[in-house]
């Protein structure tokens, strides 16, 4: 069907980012496109809406209409349309796929793809692997889930060496026929629980990223003992693969092994040691993500000396684990990116104490208690904040000296108030963002420029511009 598009009805439901890449794609394929929108029509943007128009394709807005979903010959999902929304659809037998399996399907070229999923780290390590590949010379598009969509690379014609994606559990959902050169599995920690029953749905949405997978391609995972519960789940339901496996962690003789000042990468050449020294972000688990990068990089062609040079070289992005300044010895990091529990563990894990610690925001329906043991160890003192504070609270009681606050403003001023001289102010949320903010980046905008407003009249001048790590 994707070979031959002309004529086809086709619908489009959503028009974020993807949405409207998608629509603009399946316009020049020749297909009859509807997108289907939830929003008003006058909250559209009238630019994008007007350049699509002019290309023939039609908008339904205020809600996703029935008659229309099954009259349709293909539907192109958004990633954060539920299921239910189509699902009558594909009942009977209508088409569903993903803007990603659609611009997939229209590449000309499709080995040469990387792709990084995970429920933490996937971004940062995308990034990663397209730098690397970069500075070893070759030409690169990064996008996906993060960016730009893969449609508007198809759109583009503009070929590239190399194509390095990150892939969401949402956009494996409708894939079909996607398959990676590499493909990459980070980690596997509760997330996406109002979606998905449990764990193990939600793993094997993960998976569908190594389906398709033959003898020329190659998956990464974690290994068991580095992952715990989600590592466990993955391998157990791993598909059948004729894929060679590689795995990373800690542990001696795996293919990606991360030391505690370097890390061992294990090639069919032999071993390369690559020292951390450089290394500029925070965290044990940015570690990781790197090392697992310049493996996927090296098996692209990648240099030696290319993943030296981007180990000391990359900076990483705002709100993960972004340090934000240094006032009157107290360290400032914005780490609104931890919109789940896991993200949280890995902050806290990768930070010395003492600790004063903002989190809270919109509750998604993990436990919070696997964080009690490290906010004893190294949180001096927990603000919550937002709609899941008094949850949080429940679950974490008798960890620490725990204050409240509505929303974010008070819970800096709260930590401005009982910071000291060696603390760290961390906000990392452990929830999401919505019940307050837009994205967890305007939250962690906020958080930055409330800190750069405040903590020099509270605490003293900044201090220390430079990195911290």
């Amino acid at each position: 069907m994707i070979s031959n598009l002309r004529g086809l009805r086709t619908v489009v439901l959503g028009f974020g980012r993807s949405g409207k890449a998608a629509a603009r794609l399946l316009a020049v394929l020749g297909a009859e496109v509807t997108v289907s929108e939830r929003r008003a029509f006058e909250e559209l943007p009238p630019g994008e809406v007007y350049a699509l128009t002019e290309q023939g394709v039609r908008f339904e807005t205020g809600g996703h209409r029935r008659e229309t979903l099954l009259s349709a010959d293909l539907i192109v999902v958004s990633p954060g349309i539920p299921p239910e929304v189509y699902q009558e659809s594909r009942d009977k037998g209508i088409p569903v796929i993903g803007e990603l399996e659609l611009a997939y399907c229209a590449l000309k070229r499709k080995d040469n793809i990387v792709a990084v999923t995970g429920t933490n780290g996937k971004t940062t390590t995308t990034a990663m692997v397209s730098d690397i590949l970069k500075l070893s010379g070759f030409k690169v598009f990064t996008g996906g889930n993060f960016g730009v969509p893969l449609s508007e690379y198809v759109l583009s014609g503009e070929p590239a060496d190399w194509v390095v994606l990150e892939v969401s559990s949402f956009q494996l959902e409708t894939s079909q026929t996607f398959k990676p050169r590499v493909g990459v599995i980070l980690n596997l920690t509760p997330d996406h629980l109002e979606r998905y029953k449990d764990l193990t749905a939600y793993a094997r949405a993960k998976l569908r990223l190594l389906e398709n997978l033959g003898p020329d391609e190659v998956a990464m995972l974690p290994h068991t003992g580095l992952s715990g519960a989600g590592g466990e789940i993955l391998l157990h339901e791993l598909p059948e693969t004729q894929a060679e496996i590689l795995f990373f962690g800690d542990f001696p003789g795996l293919s990606v092994e991360v030391r505690d000042r370097d890390f061992v990468l294990r090639l069919s050449g032999g071993e390369e040691i690559y020292p951390f020294a450089g290394f500029r972000l925070l965290g044990r688990h940015n570690r990781f993500n790197f090392a697992v990068a310049a493996l996927s990089a090296r098996l692209c062609g990648a240099t030696p000396e290319a993943v030296r040079k981007a180990l000391v070289s990359f900076v990483g992005f705002p709100h993960r684990l972004e340090y934000v300044g240094s006032f009157g010895g107290v360290y400032f990091v914005n780490d609104s990116k931890a919109t789940n529990v896991d993200a949280t563990l890995k902050a806290l894990e990768g930070l010395s104490p003492p600790i004063v610690l903002i989190a809270g925001g919109l509750h998604k329906g993990a436990s919070y208690r696997v964080l009690y043991e490290l906010i004893r160890q190294k949180v001096r003192v927990l603000i919550l904040m937002g709609a899941s504070r008094f949850i949080m609270a429940e679950e974490l009681s008798g960890a620490t000296e725990t204050l409240f606050a509505e929303g974010l403003p008070e819970a800096l001023a709260l930590a401005l108030r009982v910071a000291r001289p060696g603390d760290t102010v961390l906000l990392s949320p452990a929830a999401a963002s919505f019940d307050q903010f837009e994205s967890y980046e305007e939250r962690g905008e906020v958080f930055r420029e409330l800190v750069m407003t405040y903590a020099p009249k509270v605490l003293a001048p900044e201090e220390r511009p430079e990195v911290y790590h």
